[in-house]
């Protein structure tokens, strides 16, 4: 009895520390995971309504260059600022269990990206600047969802 509790307990202890580590691994939201060296005025809501953690890559529409890539818990925000004047395509990682050396996803992995590009311009008058401020809310919401393609992995934007 007591050697079949002790393996119980250092099951239980391995299964909790498994856990630990791997939240350890897991980055906060707004952790850039490719630098931007963006500093327009526009600025990009993302708000994550899956239960699934992503990471949202911002990518010019042209050349498909990738201007900032951001990590976004599953039930979080985040405000990206400084995007530039243009057109560009957001790209989605989607999954648990990130692995940051390989970039990706290890459980439930899957790649999309918006179907419509996003327009960011700013135009300046006599007497003010504006700029696009643009809001985005995957999966479930009241005001609808971001309607999204399924993207090869040979696809996606390096």
């Amino acid at each position: 009895m007591q050697k079949r509790f002790l393996i119980s307990a250092i099951l239980i202890f391995c299964l909790a520390a498994g856990s630990t580590l791997a939240e350890a691994d897991r980055p906060e939201s707004g952790t850039l995971i490719r630098e931007s060296d963006m500093t327009g005025r526009c600025q990009l809501d993302i708000i994550n309504n899956a239960s699934d953690d992503l990471v949202a890559y911002l990518c010019t529409m042209r050349e498909e260059r990738v201007r900032a890539a951001v990590y976004i818990r599953g039930g979080d925000a985040f405000n990206l600022t400084g995007v530039q004047d243009g057109s560009y395509y957001l790209y989605f990682r989607q999954g648990q269990g990130w692995n940051a050396s390989r970039e990706g996803f290890d459980i439930n992995a899957s790649s999309s990206r918006m179907r419509e590009p996003l327009l960011f311009q700013t135009i300046s008058t006599a007497d003010r600047i504006q700029y696009s401020w643009i809001q985005i809310t995957l999966e479930r919401s009241r005001e609808g969802n971001v309607e999204k393609v399924a993207v090869d992995e040979e696809d996606f934007p390096a």
